[in-house]
């Protein structure tokens, strides 16, 4: 079994925390792609590259990080689903998959906007959040 500890610290998770923390950072992730492609169309290694300036952490037992073997499935997973389509170009004698959002993906990311904006708008979001970052959150709107 390998160890795993809470980012920035050096107390060991227990196993069974260490779930609750995959399925925090593979939704996160999920989302993040989804909107990535939604601003271009992206080949696997770039949207990595993008997902790099999300996850830029030093500490490399954090579980917030997006790894080719985490990036992939999802976008095997979201291209079976019709969130996202993928495109075979050749790019510099190579064969590379482009990444373009579809029309259902962008009905899903619609969907994550409303629901980011409500958590934006809710006091007790914005308390858990200022609890959960430790940084004061605008009340604005």
């Amino acid at each position: 079994m390998s160890k795993f500890y809470i980012c920035d610290t050096m107390k060991e998770l227990k196993e069974s925390h260490i779930k609750i923390l995959k399925h925090f950072s593979n939704g996160l992730t999920h989302n993040l792609i989804l909107w990535i492609i939604s601003k271009e169309s992206i080949h696997g290694y770039g949207i990595m590259k993008r997902l790099d300036e999300f996850f830029d952490f030093s500490n490399e037992n954090c579980e917030l990080k997006a790894t080719s073997s985490k990036v992939y499935p999802i976008l095997r997973k979201m291209e079976d689903k019709g969130l996202i389509r993928g495109e075979w170009q050749i790019v510099n004698n190579k064969r590379v998959k482009f990444y373009s959002i579809t029309e259902d993906g962008e009905i899903v990311l619609n969907h994550i906007k409303s629901n980011m904006k409500r958590v934006l708008e809710n006091p007790s979001w914005l308390d858990y959040l200022e609890d959960m970052t430790g940084r004061e959150i605008s009340r604005e709107n």
